[in-house]
């Protein structure tokens, strides 16, 4: 008897270990794909009626395969960029450093600038605040470059400040780019923050500049005649982003920070070209300079058009929500005089909404009223606080609970912001990743009654919150933020931070897959593996559920499945 052609699968995946997040988190055998969907998840023998002579047959061979992973703050624009300049990495003196700004001079003609990425080693950069990094004891300087470099402009750019979170970032010219900028011996820093190292003899600038702001406002000021990110790099970078989150299972991404105009319009364009390999909720980053003299209510009114409610676009790409927030740092106000240009950031370099202009409450009660779901950072219990209570000022006039606003980076959270958190609806989005790389300085010195409160993911899901596992681009893989979540173990200590706070393995992935497509209000399309959801998986190479926590850190992914289609595949 012929089957049906419209049951017949064009994949089955069988003979596996099929992790479903389904609301009993059951484990099936095989799961069979028609299309972009799922048409049959069950075992092995469920399948065979989905068979047809065009149906790809893969035999997971015992393996694990889970939904496909979503990342609650991603800045997933930012990672490709990271590698479309010189890369300086392995470069640990001088003369290394000049060795590779050589070659780049030979594959360039007079007068074109060079640009590398900082030098130290991806992804954290870590050390490369102080001279010691070299062996030499100190840093390359203008007449170094010179010497490699006399008939280009040089120009070493310093690292986004949160990939390492130390002072100062370093960058570093040549004379040539020092001329390009104007820069010399009667130069002098236009704000605090920022040093122009000078020669201690000659007064003359070494090409050396250091800076304790973050964001870096360098390239906004002094060296702002840098070359910067064009169009073009950014749509090629985040198609060269999207191609190495699918590489660490990452199918969806949620951009909480907000995503500024020129980063949109890549995202954009991929879309257009039907190039996009990952799911992208992007959060609108106001403009308020653009909109200086407009109402607040006003200006928001007009973003909801397109970003309010549950989000405006299709299952590749949407647009929903705004971020809010209020203060006045300097950093902003300098890098905003070069808008619409964000460099590393991705989100908008004017989004902070001047105090003179309206409160935290103003902000978000216009936002509620017009229909957009707020977004907002809080990395201290402090800001904690007030955001929670301007939001149940806010609650009361315009019910929230519906709309999932989110919260960002908590970190120290109590009992009793929990329970707010819970009351509210509130979403929150956290980095485990944090634990792993700071826990034990975060912690240090806190007392037993306030420490049990670091990120308290084992609370919250006690208290049924629904919060969201992200890896804030540092560094990309979520599985990393599985383990410090199931280990709570500090990279550099070995300690095991808050063990009271450790996730079981099935709570640590909802955080990593259906909490995800909750909080962008897909969970009835996607975040589990269940027939007439979205066929977004992963085949692991291990066992997440049952390999020792030493292991998870071993764990590569095999392929990933996104609508269907094959967008990632590596050798067993």
């Amino acid at each position: 008897m012929s089957i049906p052609t419209d049951i017949i699968a064009d994949i089955v995946l069988h003979r596996g270990k099929i992790v479903t997040v389904d609301k009993d988190f059951s484990i099936k055998e095989a799961i069979a794909i028609k299309g972009d969907r799922i048409i049959r998840v069950g075992e092995n023998r469920d399948t065979d009626r989905f068979m047809g002579v065009n149906t790809e047959l893969i035999d997971l061979d015992g393996r694990t395969v889970v939904p496909g992973l979503i990342d609650g703050h991603a800045h997933m624009d930012r990672e490709g960029l990271k590698f479309i300049q010189p890369s300086l990495a392995g470069a640990r003196s001088v003369e290394d450093i000049l060795k590779i700004i050589e070659k780049e001079v030979q594959k360039r003609k007079p007068g074109e600038w060079i640009v590398t990425m900082p030098f130290g080693e991806y992804p954290f950069y870590f050390g490369t605040e102080t001279e010691d990094y070299f062996k030499e004891g100190r840093f390359p300087n203008r007449w170094d470059l010179d010497s490699v470099s006399p008939d280009n402009p040089v120009y070493i750019r310093g690292i986004w400040f949160y990939w390492r979170k130390s002072f100062p970032i370093v960058s570093i010219a040549n004379s040539y780019a020092l001329r390009i900028a104007g820069i010399d011996s009667h130069s002098s820093a236009p704000y605090d923050g920022l040093e122009i190292i000078k020669d201690e003899k000659t007064g003359e600038p070494n090409g050396i500049f250091k800076e304790w702001n973050q964001p870096c406002t360098l390239e906004f000021t002094l060296m702002k005649a840098v070359p910067r990110f064009s169009h073009e790099d950014r749509v090629n970078g985040l198609k060269t982003s999207m191609e190495r989150y699918n590489a660490v299972g990452t199918t969806s991404v949620y951009e909480g920070h907000g995503i500024s105009s020129d980063t949109f319009r890549a995202f954009k364009e991929l879309w257009e070209r039907d190039e996009m390999t990952v799911r992208s909720y992007l959060v609108h980053s106001p403009a308020w300079d653009s909109v200086s003299g407009s109402d607040i209510q006003e200006a928001l009114r007009d973003w909801a058009a397109f970003a309010g409610g549950k989000g405006f676009g299709n299952e590749m790409l949407k647009v929903g929500g705004v971020w809010t927030s209020v203060g006045n740092p300097v950093t902003e106000r300098i890098r905003s005089r070069e808008r619409p240009y964000t460099a590393w950031a991705g989100f908008g370099v004017d989004q902070t909404l001047p105090p003179e202009r309206g409160s935290l409450y103003d902000l978000i009660l216009a936002a509620a009223k017009a229909g957009l779901r707020a977004n907002a950072i809080t990395v201290t219990s402090e800001e904690l606080d007030e955001h929670l209570a301007v939001l149940e000022r806010v609650d009361a006039e315009v019910p929230i609970g519906h709309r999932r606003f989110v919260l960002q980076h908590l970190g120290f959270v109590n009992d009793a912001q929990q329970h707010r958190i819970k009351k509210l609806g509130i979403i929150p989005t956290v980095i485990p990743l944090s634990v792993w790389m700071h826990g034990s300085e975060r912690t240090e010195g806190v007392d037993e009654e306030e420490v049990i409160n670091f990120m308290p993911f084992k609370s919250f899901s006690e208290k049924g919150i629904n919060y969201v596992f992200c890896t804030d681009n540092k560094p990309i893989n979520p599985l990393q933020a599985f383990s410090a979540a199931v280990s709570r173990r500090d990279m550099n200590t070995g300690d095991v931070i808050v063990p009271e706070q450790k996730l079981s393995r099935e709570e640590a992935i909802k955080a990593l897959t259906i909490n995800g497509a909750f909080l962008t209000f897909e969970e009835d399309i996607k975040g589990s593996l269940e027939a007439g959801k979205l066929a977004d998986l992963i085949i692991l190479s291990d066992d997440i559920l049952s390999c020792t926590e030493e292991k998870i850190d071993e764990i590569k992914v095999i392929k990933t499945i996104l609508g269907g289609r094959s967008v990632y595949s590596c050798d067993a």
